[in-house]
């Protein structure tokens, strides 16, 4: 997990992937208007549109979880409205361009600049998640052929051409990724690998698909706790510290989300940075203010972060009952993050 940490703010590598995919997909919108409008025409809707996007999704929060913003307004700077709050933006902003733009005579062109920015941007994204997140070559390789593909062939037609030509080759953008997902899923995925293997021939590492490294650790009370020792159950492993602001505002959603869910074959493994901390009591005072009932251990000389590369404060690793690991997450987790991870 890439991150850098400025105060109490974690800068993740796919957050600045996502800048990257933006910075990209403008500059292609720009350059294909460039010689589309006449002389002297400006179009500058995207940066509106970027703003409203992230107004929208940030505040959507306040939507789903009114109360828990009333308590603590500080979750309004690590939580958003999640992925419904995301499809409320989408929504918004669409809806935006579309009353802003519907009575222009270029709106034939707009829509081909917006599409062929966003075929651009998410191929940005493709690249570089290749690049510098875990993923198999294979399927972001084949994901950024299709994006380049689909681009030079978009862009050797004029931009004032018909609307169903632009939208039978966006469509067919769409339904080829799918098909690639669908593909890589079920057959190439299956055989990702790892160096190590444990006794059972399964890889062993950190990325997505490979058996977790096992480990043991003291609770507070002094006694081991292994993570083999939860085989059988979903496992989330959370890494954290007392002195980490985001950690503090996700604690009691943890807990909460815990009490629902233990019942259900679901545990959280709370991993304390202690080599970070001035002592162990901090630790414990903190677990008895929040009421945490799960277990929490102490990662007293931090090899166990070091192993997972934790280099900010929360991280999240799910895995499932075989202890693979499915997802990897930088940062706070709400509840309706939670309850994805554990799917």
């Amino acid at each position: 997990m890439n991150a850098w940490t400025f105060g109490p703010f974690v800068l993740t590598s796919s957050m600045l992937i996502i800048v990257a995919a933006i910075v990209v997909g403008y500059a292609v919108m720009r350059f294909r208007l460039q010689n589309a409008l006449p002389a002297g025409s400006s179009y500058d809707r995207a940066f509106e549109v970027v703003l409203i996007w992230l107004l929208v999704w940030k505040l959507s929060i306040v939507l789903f979880n009114p109360q828990g913003v009333i308590d603590n307004p500080m979750t309004l700077l690590y939580y958003s409205g999640g992925s419904k709050g995301a499809w409320i933006a989408v929504l918004l902003a669409a809806g935006y361009v579309w009353y802003k733009d519907r009575k222009s005579p270029y709106k034939a062109v707009y829509i081909d600049a917006w599409l062929i920015s966003i075929i651009a941007g998410y191929t940005t994204y493709r690249l570089l998640a290749a690049v510098v997140q875990d993923g198999h070559a294979v399927t972001n390789g084949a994901a950024v052929a299709i994006g380049i593909a689909t681009i030079v062939l978009w862009w050797i037609r004029e931009p004032q051409a018909g609307r169903k030509t632009m939208h039978a080759v966006f469509i067919s953008f769409v339904i080829a990724h799918a098909l690639l997902s669908s593909l890589a899923m079920s057959t190439w995925e299956k055989s990702a690998g790892a160096v190590a293997q444990d006794a059972e021939g399964t890889p062993v590492g950190i990325g997505i698909g490979q058996r977790a490294p096992d480990f043991e650790l003291l609770t507070l009370d002094g006694q081991k706790v292994k993570l083999s020792d939860f085989r059988g159950k979903k496992v989330l492993i959370n890494f954290w510290a007392t002195w980490c602001p985001p950690c503090r505002i996700e604690m009691p959603i943890m807990q909460q989300f815990y009490s629902q869910q233990k019942d259900n074959n679901v545990v959280i493994l709370s991993v304390d940075a202690t080599h970070t901390e001035l002592n162990s009591s901090i630790v414990e005072s903190f677990v008895n203010h929040w009421g945490l009932t799960f277990p929490v251990v102490l990662d007293a000389d931090g090899q166990v972060g070091k192993t997972y590369q934790v280099a900010a404060y929360p991280a999240t690793y799910t895995l499932d009952e075989n202890g693979i690991i499915r997802k990897k997450h930088q940062g706070a987790m709400d509840e309706e993050m939670l309850k994805k991870a554990i799917r």
